[in-house]
């Protein structure tokens, strides 16, 4: 069947049913199953309202059996989740579409749900006859169309299905079936039609595209119609293509056909200057390709940005080990350096607990976190003093964790080379206090006014800096510029801070998220505080700077506010990222906690581990409305950005 067998020549989206009669459900009878299944899969979907205040829902009665309460979420299920993880729900499904679905558009899960339960209790019949159906498809496209950033790599993503190389680091392997971002390859014509598909249904201006799935877990430029593609997407859109690929497709005629769809950025992951290493680490058959690449790219003026994953390779000693890989960071920065790279972006590495056999069965640690990312962001701080490329460590937080008493200062660590603010005398280490009269207390809101003052039309720019004991003013005129240095890629004048920062705003909204919680002291004691007890659950990258901020906030009078970490029980191996905890990390950590002498009226949860979608789900599909479910304490997430530059 052809992938597009409808009158509209469009990709047709198809889902599988899974019909199996004699499955059992949680109440014998088929016909309160259905409903249940159905209101159950309607309230991971929504929260009722009523008079504009949420509403708790967790069972349900007939109309017709009044006397009989039902229970939504039994405890059976949520013991069968809490058990077999995602597995127990998706395990009959197709990975590649069903589970893409359940985090992005959970409403074709609903649907096919729906469709299962009603064919568990009728048959389907057309003209008297019986018809056996085993799938659906949907059908006008027009109706599944979501809002949109405008990104185009919301649609070329789409293409990155394949991969070139067989990396050392690669995140992806040995990730368990409920998080698995490796599907089955579909023929190439098959996700050609889809893209074109996605293309024409993709509108910038009115902000609206189709509904995403995973996308962007491989290579672009290794999908053979990658370069169709793109151009009939750059007619759709101005802004900027932003590709990540490995640089083995990067050939001359690739990177000339790529300056014919400027603005374009690049994130090249090299990962290793030396032909020998990026091979061991890789597994790479076109490393000269990718070698020469920065020369093409500069001499063609687009503007790229060198990526290294650090990855301590195998040596005679854990010393060797460590002090090949330091020298190995050198050599590349140097490189980058030397062909003007935009900028170098180091991903310090980390591995889960599914890694690799050995790591899962015998928990053997590969290297120490610790000694490893400490070692590389003291390198990297030299190494700013030398070069003139800036240099970014990824996550930020580490560093200036480690580094820097005071947290969120909107201090400069490099300049994009040939940018307005390295012609201005702007040096690393400055730290902005005003723009153009205009005080800069954090991070954000520097880069912040930076943008709009980018945005605008100013001819001249004033910045006041405070270098070591001094405060200058220097003028900065955003039209003196040249390669690598882009209008439409850089936002800051060139200015390069340790990160996006954390916003001081997110604590008016956690105030806000306390005041509409209504909520009241659990505590039977009579005598006991009325003071409302909330525990806040951050990160540990995180935490210092939010704590930082809270202890001289004046807003949280009358509440008694903790701030805890959860550990990455899940992922496991050395991960600690909060924008990787799973729901079932909220539960097991909650249930544990609550156990203690101090009990919240109220957990608040930052959205970031829930922002894959706009449906509130985890890299596992489950809604963040589980956590509630399992522990039976009100729960709220805070709004809030991933803090990841």
């Amino acid at each position: 069947m052809s992938p597009k067998d409808n009158d509209s020549g469009d990709y047709v989206f198809r889902y599988p049913l899974a019909l199996n009669q004699d499955r059992e459900g949680f109440y014998h009878d088929r016909l309160t199953e259905m409903i249940r299944l159905q209101l159950a899969s309607l309230l991971d979907l929504l929260i009722p309202l009523q008079q504009g205040k949420e509403v708790k829902i967790d069972g349900f009665k007939l109309l017709n059996q009044q006397d009989i309460a039902y229970e939504v979420f039994p405890q059976r299920e949520r013991q069968q989740t809490e058990n077999e993880g995602e597995a127990a729900s998706v395990s009959n499904l197709c990975p590649q579409c069903i589970q893409n679905a359940s985090l992005y558009e959970p409403r074709i899960v609903l649907i096919k749900q729906q469709l299962e339960s009603l064919l568990s209790v009728v048959e389907l019949e057309k003209n008297g006859k019986r018809v056996e159906v085993d799938e659906f498809r949907l059908k006008n496209l027009q109706d599944w169309l979501v809002s949109s950033g405008g990104d185009p790599a919301e649609v070329f993503e789409h293409l990155a299905t394949r991969c070139n190389c067989n990396c050392e680091f690669c995140y992806l392997k040995g990730n368990p079936p409920s998080v698995s971002l490796i599907h089955p390859h579909r023929s190439v014509e098959e996700e050609y039609q889809e893209a074109l598909t996605r293309v024409k249904y993709f509108s910038p201006s009115a902000r609206r595209c189709l509904f995403p799935t995973l996308g962007g877990i491989h290579e672009v430029l290794a999908h053979p119609y990658s370069m169709d593609i793109l151009p009939s997407l750059r007619e759709k859109t101005p802004l900027p293509f932003r590709i990540a690929t490995n640089g083995e497709n990067l050939t001359t005629d690739v990177i000339k056909a790529l300056a014919k769809l400027k603005p374009i950025y690049i994130y090249l992951s090299l990962n290793s200057a030396s032909l020998q290493r990026r091979q061991k680490l890789m597994h790479a058959s076109n490393s000269m390709v990718a070698l020469s690449a920065p020369h093409h790219l500069s001499d063609r003026e687009i503007p790229y940005a060198v990526v290294i994953v650090p990855w301590p390779l195998h040596s005679l000693s854990p010393a060797s080990m460590l002090d090949e890989m330091l020298n190995d960071i050198t050599e590349t920065v140097a490189y980058a350096d030397k062909h003007s790279a935009h900028l170098v972006e180091i991903n310090l590495p980390g591995y889960t607990q599914f890694f690799s056999t050995r790591v899962s069965v015998v928990k053997e640690k590969l290297f120490d976190r610790e000694e490893v990312w400490a070692a590389i962001v003291s390198l990297v701080r030299e190494l700013r003093e030398k070069t003139e490329c800036p240099i970014v460590v990824m996550p930020e937080m580490y560093e200036e964790n480690l580094y820097e008493q005071t947290k969120n200062l909107p201090r400069a660590i490099g300049l994009v080379k040939n940018s307005p603010a390295a012609y201005s005398g702007l040096r690393k280490g400055d730290l902005l206090l005003k723009l153009n009269g205009i005080p800069v207390s954090n991070r954000p809101q520097g880069r912040d006014l930076l943008r709009a003052v980018q945005r605008g039309s100013e001819q001249g720019v004033i910045l006041e800096v405070q270098r070591n004991a001094d405060v200058l003013q220097l003028g900065l005129n955003p039209g003196q510029f040249s390669y690598p240095y882009s209008l439409e890629i850089d936002h800051h004048f060139g200015i390069i801070f340790m990160g996006m920062g954390f916003r001081v705003g997110t604590l008016e909204k956690l105030k806000g998220v306390i005041s509409l919680s209504g909520i009241k002291s659990i505590s039977h004691n009579a005598y006991a505080s009325t003071t409302k007890k909330v525990l806040l659950l951050s990160s540990q990258l995180v935490r210092p700077v939010l704590e930082q901020s809270l202890a001289i906030s004046p807003l949280f009078g009358g509440v008694d506010l903790r701030v805890e970490v959860p550990p990455n029980r899940f992922f496991g191996g050395n991960i600690f990222m909060g924008d990787l905890l799973v729901v079932q990390d909220f539960i097991d950590y909650l249930k544990e906690y609550v156990e203690g002498e101090w009990t919240p009226d109220l957990i608040v949860i930052p959205s970031s581990p829930f922002s894959l979608g706009d449906w509130g789900r985890d890299i596992t599909g489950k809604v963040y409305l589980e956590i509630e479910r399992g522990i039976g304490i009100p729960v709220a997430l805070l709004e809030c950005e991933t803090i990841y530059d």
